[in-house]
């Protein structure tokens, strides 16, 4: 036998207790049952998450209480605010309008989850007149129509079944038809269904009024999955710009976290320099150029442009000029056995040395030399190549045409047409003191 297992020590009420809302269906109980065994839970009381109801709610905690008359009292749990009366007469009115579906041969509405005060889940009982019996009432006049097993098969075939996989369901020959006809029923007309019945039990008789009402069921039906599609849509179109705005609100933090761990690692780095002697030779000379430039500055018309191309990207406009306008540096290496040869395997330890110099810089490696953007300026990447094991070379440097080595010849120029050049020879190597 079913049994209907009720919480203990219930407290006997004198007085019925009247709601704040009244559904439009009767809100029964809140049911559960046991895998397994003949066995229902039901209780009075139970919670559901506000996001199952609307995506506003998000994290949000509804308590339904089941009162006496068909009331109810439908409430936000502590902790937050934002809905009011008229919202949750909304929500009510959806859980009204949802379908119902067997569980425990009990009418629940179906794909609505809710949690007893233990967490357990739990289904909302609901006051429904079996479809069966919505169909003999029809009929219960003098020219009362009985619907056979043929007729029923017949309706069974032409309108097939629906299976929930979110609830366990168990049927007994009633039900079984009710599986059938749920739905179908509070969609058709009383004149539909006598068509319908009238089919069946005639079957060789022509009936343009059953293709008409089966027209027009199949068309509420399309109609009704049209408008679950819209909603669903519109529910995940409000998750996606939530998730959209959490990110970008994510993104700012993360920068600003980056921004400062950046400037504490350069402080970091500073003090570990001036402590650490530097590594090993590594076998590699270097070269750094001076600051190159591919434009000193923009023109009052070029700035312009490049703001309003900073509005469309949703940039800010003074990055977007110091892009445009900032240096770069030119790092040339070569091995020191043959300072001269370009076309050398490149270590991938040094590969990796040349890329870390600065974390927040953007180092690039174009036409076999490395190019450095970033806040470092020539002093600091000179000094950080050579804490790396990199050695400096003159002659390398003459090879990459450092500045440093043509100011020197045009010095020695000038003083030899002053006429300064006694005792002095040229050999090619630099300018070095006579022997003579």
């Amino acid at each position: 036998m079913q049994e209907d297992i009720q919480n203990e020590n219930v407290e006997v009420r004198t007085e019925p207790i009247i709601g704040n809302f009244k559904p439009k269906r009767k809100f029964l109980n809140f049911v559960s049952a046991v895998n397994g065994a003949r066995i229902r839970f039901i209780r009075d009381v139970a919670f559901i998450k506000g996001e199952k109801l609307s995506g506003v709610l998000e994290g949000v905690i509804l308590k339904v209480t089941i009162c006496d008359e068909g009331t109810i009292n439908f409430e936000e749990q502590k902790g937050s605010n934002l809905t009011d009366e008229s919202m949750i007469k909304r929500l009510i009115a959806d859980i009204d309008d949802k379908d119902v579906t067997g569980y425990a041969q009990k009418f629940v509405v179906a794909g609505l989850e809710f949690n007893d005060i233990n967490g357990d889940r739990c289904y909302l009982e609901v006051e429904h007149d079996k479809p069966i019996n919505k169909l003999k009432s029809l009929f219960e006049e003098e020219d009362k129509v009985e619907v056979s097993k043929k007729s029923l098969s017949l309706l069974d075939d032409l309108f097939g079944s629906s299976d929930d996989d979110e609830v366990e369901e168990e049927w007994d020959e009633d039900n079984a038809l009710s599986e059938v006809m749920n739905g179908v029923l509070d969609d058709l007309s009383e004149e539909d269904v006598k068509t319908i019945v009238e089919e069946v039990e005639n079957p060789s008789t022509p009936n343009e009024k059953l293709k008409t009402a089966a027209e027009s069921y199949m068309e509420e039906q399309f109609r009704k999955m049209n408008e679950a599609k819209i909603i669903e849509l519109e529910y995940r179109i409000e998750e996606t710009k939530k998730e959209i705005i959490r990110y970008k609100n994510e993104a700012k933090q993360a920068e600003s976290k980056s921004e400062e761990k950046s400037e504490a690692l350069g402080v970091l780095e500073t003090r570990l320099e001036s402590m650490k002697s530097g590594d090993e030779p590594n076998g590699y000379v270097f070269f750094v150029s001076e600051e190159q430039k591919d434009m000193e500055s923009l023109s009052e018309e070029e700035t312009k442009i490049a703001l309003k191309i900073s509005d469309i990207m949703k940039l800010k406009g003074d990055v977007i000029v110091k892009m445009l306008t900032e240096g770069y540096y030119k790092i040339k290496i070569a091995k020191v056995d043959d300072i001269s040869n370009q076309d050398f395997e490149l270590d991938k330890e040094i590969y990796n040395k040349i890329m870390t110099l600065d974390i927040d810089g953007k180092m690039s490696l174009t036409d076999s030399e490395f190019r450095y953007r970033g806040k470092l300026n020539w002093h600091q990447l000179v000094s950080k190549m050579i804490k790396s094991g990199f050695a400096q070379d003159e002659e390398f440097d003459k090879l990459c045409n450092s500045n440093s080595y043509e100011s020197k010849e045009e010095d020695k120029s000038t003083e030899m047409d002053l006429g300064n050049d006694e005792g002095f020879v040229d050999i090619g190597k630099g300018v070095f003191g006579s022997s003579n």
